[in-house]
């Protein structure tokens, strides 16, 4: 099994509160944050003294302690790190919330995680207040935006009680099994995999990272962290900007970035550049087959691809030294990954199985939140089940081939069958739904799906593609909103009436609307 070796991560022991008094005493006058839109920027020094404040103000104030579940949602501004990095100070429990929540599944989150606040930007504020007297559990809402201001007078020092083991978030997973689960991470596992994250970069104080990705996926936090241990630049937008993207990779001279699979796409529609022709940056993604024509659209950029989920972002990665089209690289001594069949049996190479990591580097999640169950299938002594597809070639490369579970990507984001079925039978017409994938041929390089949903309705209801359209756009999420609908008097079942979606599936997109 091959595998990459480098900085030993299992001697780091550190809290989120460690990491930042280490840098903000290092790198002090230092910029550590900019922030495009805005035009400002943090030294680390600054960016912790805020930290601080905030974390006083929310035990003095708000009664914050050790062990609650605190809620954020937000655009990517500077009070949100703020905030994060406060609440994990207080050795509180922080909780993302994904922006384009609303309704039912927005109140899911919150509820599922026994959350006590709930941060929000000015932007979201209304939108969590809509669902915040469906919670069962009583629940506060404070203002990101002005959090800031209101800890000006607080001390810009902190005694964290937080511990490195200590739970320190709880990141939903997208649901791709039904209902999200709360996958649970300490202080430790994310700060060690943010090191090694950064570090198959080669990354070194003198790196300035671009972060557009929104922090509700958790990446996103693995480069802030890895940003302060590495004491490197971050260089942060509100989200992707493809009409300025290489303007603005020039202009804050950054030296890498992490791409999702609809980065590279947009950015070939995109007139060529000089600049973007003779610049040098180090890219980490999942690439996959788009590998090749990126290389031959931009052949001076590095690209290396990882494999990774919620509940352990950094599975594998392609060395710097090791870059071969399609890999999704090696794990890192000493963890191995395995392929195996339906019992559990490893698979030689080329055979497509589950994609297993027996991992000793102590990144994985701890569990899922109050669920045994399934922390019990998924995990198994050292072995993590990832529910995934793949096969290793004969260098020990991992090649994903694609999901054992019932769910797609859409527009960026993996969607359960299961929960958006649970949602749309919500309305009050729909007797019961099915949902499917339909990959159109340009969307097969992005593995990605559109959404159709199969309706019977209740005896006597009606009802008009404008009129499921309108609710599916107040009450689903963008990326779970169905691009296509067919009404139908029944659904194909087995005789113990479970739906059969591959009989479904098949139909594609015949006698379906197009929504949008």
């Amino acid at each position: 099994m091959s595998t990459w070796t480098g900085i030993d991560i299992t001697q780091i022991h550190l809290t989120t509160s460690d990491l930042l008094r280490g840098a903000a005493k290092s790198a002090r006058d230092k910029v550590y944050l900019v922030h495009v839109q805005r035009n400002s920027e943090e030294t680390f020094g600054q960016f912790e003294a805020k930290v601080n404040r905030i974390s006083n103000l929310m035990a003095a104030r708000y009664g914050v302690k050790k062990g609650d579940k605190v809620c954020t949602m937000s655009e990517n501004i500077p009070e949100l790190l703020h905030t994060i990095m406060a609440i994990t100070n207080l050795g509180a429990v922080w909780v993302p919330i994904n922006s384009m929540l609303v309704g039912e599944s927005l109140r899911y989150i919150i509820e599922a995680s026994d959350s006590r606040f709930v941060c929000a930007s000015d932007r979201y504020r209304a939108t969590v207040s809509a669902v915040l007297d469906k919670v069962k559990a009583p629940v506060e809402l404070l203002p990101i935006n002005e959090l800031a201001e209101r800890a000006e007078s607080m001390p810009a020092t902190f005694e964290s009680p937080a511990r490195p083991d200590d739970d320190s978030m709880i990141i939903f997973t997208s649901g791709t099994t039904g209902f999200p689960k709360g996958v649970l991470h300490t202080h430790n596992t994310y700060i060690r995999t943010a090191v090694r994250g950064l570090e198959v970069l080669e990354t070194d104080s003198s790196h300035r990272i671009h972060v557009y990705l929104p922090f509700f996926h958790g990446w996103a936090y693995l480069l802030m962290l890895g940003a302060l241990y590495h004491r490197c630049t971050m260089i942060m937008e509100d989200r992707f900007h493809a009409e300025t993207y290489w303007e603005t990779i020039e202009k804050f001279r950054i030296t890498q970035d992490h791409w999702t699979g609809t980065v590279p796409i947009n950015l070939m529609k995109m007139p060529k550049t000089d600049f973007e022709s003779r610049v040098r940056l180090k890219i980490l993604g999942t690439f996959g087959a788009l590998y090749q024509t990126m290389k031959e659209r931009w052949p001076n950029l590095t690209f290396q691809s990882l494999f990774g989920q919620t509940e352990h972002p950094f599975i594998t990665a392609v060395p710097p030294d090791q870059i071969f089209p399609g890999s999704d690289g090696v794990p890192k001594y000493p963890d191995e990954v395995l392929i195996v069949d339906d019992e559990g049996r490893p698979l030689p190479p080329g055979q497509v199985g589950e994609i297993v990591c027996r991992c000793r580097c102590g990144v994985r999640m701890k569990g899922y939140y109050k669920n045994e169950e399934a922390t019990a299938k998924t995990i198994r002594g050292d072995d993590l089940y990832t529910g995934d597809l793949g096969q290793l070639d004969e260098r020990g490369h991992l090649h994903f081939v694609g999901r054992k579970k019932d769910a797609f990507r859409v527009r960026g984001e993996m969607v359960s069958a299961e929960h958006v079925e649970h949602l749309i039978t919500g309305h009050p017409k729909i007797a019961e739904c099915a949902i499917v994938g339909y990959r159109p041929p340009e969307k097969e390089a992005l593995k990605e799906d559109e959404i159709i949903a199969h309706l019977v309705l209740k005896p006597g209801e009606s009802l008009s593609a404008e009129e499921f359209s309108s609710w599916s756009e107040a009450n689903l999420p963008r990326f779970m909103r169905p691009r296509y609908l067919r009404i139908r008097d029944s659904l194909p079942k087995t005789a113990t009436e479970r739906i059969q979606r591959f009989k479904i599936r098949e139909e594609g997109v015949v006698g379906c609307t197009k929504l949008f």
